[in-house]
């Protein structure tokens, strides 16, 4: 029992570095993402702008696609002016790329407090054995990694989730809208054929 015991101690002590590693990984990687998330707010102000402008008149192909657009609408103008007849096409491969980015921020939400919670109890271990034997010193040391950890871990949580909703909320805006602008255009692209065909 004892060797099982050393071997499980030995297996969860050599996770420690793994976590803070990763822990430490997610935090850089989730200020990015909320970097990238404040850039895409202004650039969506630019969005808006031109949505005012087509919605001012008749929403057609030929006035949206002079118009400047950026992020996803951006990819959607593109798509428009080089391949219209394939629009529909270039709005689910946009949707699956949104789906993916909302998706990324769902498991970092979850993946910054489970390693917060990983940095957190393998320290556990050593510092009660260290308030047992009266190793105070060794005790704080390994009690600050792991409160550490678990704040480090729940601000990845916590910042991923509100990006993530945040992210989620302008996708769906953004869907909304090309879906749209598909109905709008489908006897021009000859869309509406299409789907009764099939």
């Amino acid at each position: 029992m004892e060797q099982l015991q050393g071997l499980l101690y030995w297996i969860s002590s050599a996770f420690l570095l793994p976590a803070l590693l990763a822990i430490t990984a997610l935090f850089i990687y989730v200020t990015y993402l909320a970097g990238g998330v404040f850039s895409e707010a202004f650039d969506r102000r630019s969005n808006r702008a031109a949505l005012k402008a087509l919605h001012a008149g008749e929403p057609t192909l030929e006035r949206f696609a002079k118009l400047r657009w950026k992020l996803a609408l951006g990819r959607f103008a593109e798509a428009a002016r080089s391949r219209p007849a394939r629009l529909d096409k270039a709005v689910a491969d946009l949707e699956n790329d949104l789906r993916k980015r909302s998706g990324r921020f769902s498991v970092l939400s979850r993946t910054g407090p489970m390693l917060g919670l990983v940095g957190t109890l393998i320290p556990l271990q050593p510092a009660l054995a260290g308030l047992a034997s009266g190793d105070m010193q060794s005790m704080a040391s390994n009690l600050l990694i792991g409160f550490t950890t678990t704040v480090v871990g729940l601000i990845v949580g916590g910042v991923s989730y509100a990006l993530g909703v945040q992210v989620r909320q302008w996708d769906r805006q953004d869907l909304t809208e090309m879906h749209y602008l598909l109905e709008c255009w489908g006897r021009e692209l000859g869309l509406e054929g299409e789907e009764n065909a099939g």
